[in-house]
C-alpha cells in the first residue's frame, strides 16, 4: 500500500461510529450507501468564487447566509461555517457566541485581509442552495460514491466479505442488523470484516481463530484525509469493539494535489492483491510473533518496550501484566501486543488509546 503508514485506527473506532451516529446516517448494505453518495454527487455544484467576493450577512438575529454573487444568499452547514471563520482567521465557536450581524462583520473583515486570490465552492444545485464546503483551489475531492463503488467490487470478487452485525441504530440489546456503513454530510466510514478466511491464532486457546478487517474513511468536503486501514481481529462484539485488533497496514493521503486519485488506485490494487492472496504469509507472521521474545524476564521485557517503543513505564508494566493473565507467553511479540491492545480497551483517553495502539502496530512490523 502507498501512502503512509501513520493510523489513528483503533479497537474502539468503530465502535464510536456505531454508538454516535444518527439513524440518517447508517445504512444497511455499501450498496445502499453508494447510491445516496451517487445523489448527493449529481445533485453538489462545484465552482470558483473570487476571495473578494465571499462575504456573509445576517439574515436573522442568529443566523448567518453566504453572501454569493450568483444566487444572492446561500445557507452555510455547521462545517461550512467553521471553514469560512477559518479562512477569516475568526474562531468559528466564539463567532457562534455573537448574535449574527456581528459575527458575519468579523468574518467579513478577515475575508478582506485574505491574501488567497479564489476559492472552490461545494454548493446544493437545488434551492435553497446549500453551501457544504469551502476549500482552497489546492484541494481534490475524492468522491464517495467512488470509494464505495471500488469497494462494492471488491465485495463482487471476495463475497466473504461483509458489514459485520451490530445492534440497531446503536442501541444496546436491539436486533443484529449488518452495521458499518455510515456516510454523513462531512464524511464517509466503512468498516467491512471476511468472516472465513481465518488464521490460526497459537496463543489463544479457544482457537477461535484470526480474522481480517479494513476501515475506509474519507470526507469530501475537506474534514479528513482518505485513508485505508487493513488489520486482523479475534472478534467484534454487537456494539463494534474489535477484540484481538492488530493494525497490519495503512494508507493515508491528505486531499491535496492530483496524485491522490493514482495513489489511492494503487494502494486499492494492492489490498486486492491481499486478498487474492493464501493466508500462508499472515500466518507465518502470527507465528513468529508469537515464537520470537522480546526478553527473557519480565524486568527486561518492560525495559525493552519502554526504550523501543518510547512506553511511560506505567503502561509498559500494566500491558505485560495483562498478558501475563490473559495470553500464553507475555515475554513473545505476539503475547506483549495482546497485552497493549487489551490496556488501550481500558483507556479512558482518546490519546491514551492512539499511543498504546501505535505502540503495539510498531512492535508487530518487527516481525513481518
Amino acid at each position: 500500500m502507498t501512502g503512509t503508514n501513520a493510523s489513528t485506527i483503533t479497537a474502539l473506532s468503530a465502535h464510536r461510529e456505531w454508538a454516535t451516529r444518527p439513524p440518517d446516517e447508517r445504512f444497511a448494505s455499501v450498496h445502499a450507501l453508494h447510491e445516496a453518495a451517487r445523489a448527493r454527487r449529481l445533485g453538489t455544484m462545484e465552482r470558483r468564487i473570487d476571495t473578494g467576493a465571499l462575504g456573509t450577512m445576517a439574515v436573522t438575529d442568529d443566523e448567518l447566509a453566504l453572501r454569493d454573487p450568483v444566487t444572492g444568499t446561500a445557507p452555510l452547514t455547521h462545517w461550512s461555517f467553521e471553514q469560512l471563520a477559518t479562512i477569516a482567521g475568526a474562531p468559528p465557536k466564539y463567532l457562534r457566541s455573537l448574535p449574527a450581524s456581528i459575527a458575519s462583520a468579523a468574518i467579513n473583515h478577515g475575508m478582506s485581509r485574505q491574501p488567497r486570490a479564489q476559492h472552490q465552492l461545494f454548493v446544493d444545485e437545488g434551492a435553497p442552495g446549500t453551501v457544504r464546503a469551502i476549500t482552497s483551489l489546492r484541494y481534490t475531492r475524492v468522491h464517495h460514491d467512488e470509494l464505495a463503488g471500488r469497494v462494492l467490487d471488491l465485495m463482487a470478487s471476495h463475497p466473504a466479505w461483509h458489514l459485520p452485525l451490530g445492534y440497531q441504530d446503536g442501541v444496546f440489546g436491539a436486533a443484529r442488523v449488518p452495521s458499518g456503513a455510515y456516510l454523513g454530510d462531512r464524511d464517509l466510514f466503512l468498516f467491512l470484516v471476511d468472516g472465513n478466511r481465518d488464521l490460526d491464532d497459537p496463543t489463544d486457546a479457544s482457537r477461535s481463530g484470526l480474522f481480517r478487517g479494513f476501515i475506509l474513511r474519507n470526507s469530501d468536503v475537506g474534514a479528513a484525509a482518505l485513508t485505508l486501514d487493513v488489520f486482523l481481529f479475534r472478534a467484534v462484539c454487537a456494539n463494534h469493539i474489535i477484540w484481538g485488533f492488530q493494525h497490519v497496514a495503512a494508507f493515508r493521503r491528505r486531499h491535496v494535489g492530483t496524485t491522490i486519485q493514482d495513489a489511492w488506485a494503487h494502494s486499492l490494487a494492492g489490498v486486492r492483491q491481499a486478498l487474492d492472496a493464501d493466508t500462508s504469509a499472515d500466518r507465518a507472521m502470527v507465528l513468529r510473533a508469537a515464537t520470537t521474545e522480546l526478553a527473557s524476564t519480565r524486568d527486561d521485557v518492560i525495559q525493552v518496550v519502554t526504550t523501543r517503543l518510547e512506553l511511560p513505564r506505567k503502561a509498559a508494566t500494566e500491558a505485560y501484566d495483562l498478558a501475563e493473565v490473559y495470553e500464553g507467553n507475555p515475554r513473545s511479540v505476539w503475547g506483549y501486543v495482546q497485552g497493549l491492545t487489551r490496556l488501550s480497551q481500558r483507556t479512558p483517553w482518546q490519546d491514551g488509546r492512539f499511543a498504546l495502539d501505535r505502540a503495539a502496530s510498531r512492535l508487530l512490523t518487527t516481525v513481518h
